[in-house]
């Protein structure tokens, strides 16, 4: 029997002012799925961490209630629960209906347990409230750098306080190589980067503020490179195309005084494109974060924590 839909009130939890476009999570899917074979040792960790708890305190028959906010196209799923021990059940968070519909029928057709959840972030305490479980895991894919500092603070209070393990995937870092290089990468990037730090959504410095804060709550933290390497991949050239697009937008519209040179640039790059010739290295970053025992060691690993 399916589960409805279920509804968390909308004042509490407004959508963002730009939804994030399927088109574009698609077109970014087999990027992330290459880049999260770096990640994998993350997985393992966890799923030792949950191996060394005690046989009443990690349920090992129950399922693992796996919470993926900003479910999306339901990507960060299909990848991580081959990565996980079975079984398990998910719910999907996501504020765009369409999406979560996308997700649920995906996942659904894999046989998958699923418990849509038409929320954000913000309800992430109350789903926790109330789908209780020995084994637990919060995921998300992409999501930490389109929050504000406070909601990253108070993520981390969330999982502290239920002591619960995170797994947040694909988090750019502001890192961008282009080969060729141009003379106009720098402007143009760094005033992406700038507008994805507008008011106080944490952008390219998510990951490091995320670990800061979870580790200030008391959690070990384990933070993996998950870099894009795009080059003569059949996914490579609409990928990039896109990429390069949506940043010319974006520092355009962030300093109007530099349209002209960010759509030159653009028309260059796509040129680039074109002719096979444009390499992209897109730095990302996978975080773990485990509850501490009472060493202050993550449970269940030997492991120090690996954040440089």
């Amino acid at each position: 029997m399916e589960r409805p839909v279920a509804e968390h009130p909308a004042a509490e939890h407004p959508v963002p002012e730009r939804p994030i476009a399927g088109d574009w999570l698609a077109l970014r899917e087999p990027a992330d799925a290459a880049a999260r074979e770096h990640s994998r040792s993350l997985a393992d960790r966890l799923v030792r961490h949950w191996a060394g708890q005690g046989p009443e305190e990690a349920g090992q028959d129950a399922p693992v209630l796996v919470v993926d906010i900003g479910a999306g196209t339901g990507a960060n799923r299909a990848w991580l629960a081959g990565h996980l021990p079975g079984p398990q059940r998910w719910v999907l968070l996501d504020h765009d209906r369409g999406l979560l519909e996308h997700a649920v029928a995906a996942a659904r057709e894999e046989g998958a347990d699923v418990v849509p959840v038409h929320a954000g972030v913000e309800s992430l305490e109350r789903v926790l409230a109330e789908h209780p479980a020995p084994r637990r895991l919060v995921t998300c894919s992409a999501l930490l750098d389109l929050l504000s500092r406070d909601q990253i603070r108070e993520l981390a209070r969330v999982l502290s306080a239920a002591g619960v393990p995170a797994l947040f995937a694909l988090t750019v870092d502001g890192e961008v190589h282009l080969d060729p290089p141009h003379h106009l990468d720098a402007p143009v990037l760094g005033a992406f980067d700038d507008h994805q730090l507008r008011g106080e959504l944490a952008g390219p410095e998510a990951v490091a503020l995320a670990a800061a804060a979870l580790q200030e709550q008391g959690m070990a933290v384990d933070v993996q490179p998950t870099p894009w390497w795009i080059a003569e991949q059949p996914w490579a050239r609409p990928l990039l195309e896109r990429f390069l697009a949506d940043r010319a937008d974006a520092a355009a519209e962030h300093r109007p005084d530099l349209t002209a040179e960010a759509h030159a640039w653009l028309r260059t790059r796509l040129v680039d494109c074109a002719r096979g010739r444009l390499r992209a290295t897109v730095g990302h970053a996978d975080l773990l974060a485990l509850p501490c025992g009472r060493d202050g060691t993550g449970t269940g690993d030997e492991a120090g924590d690996g954040l440089s």
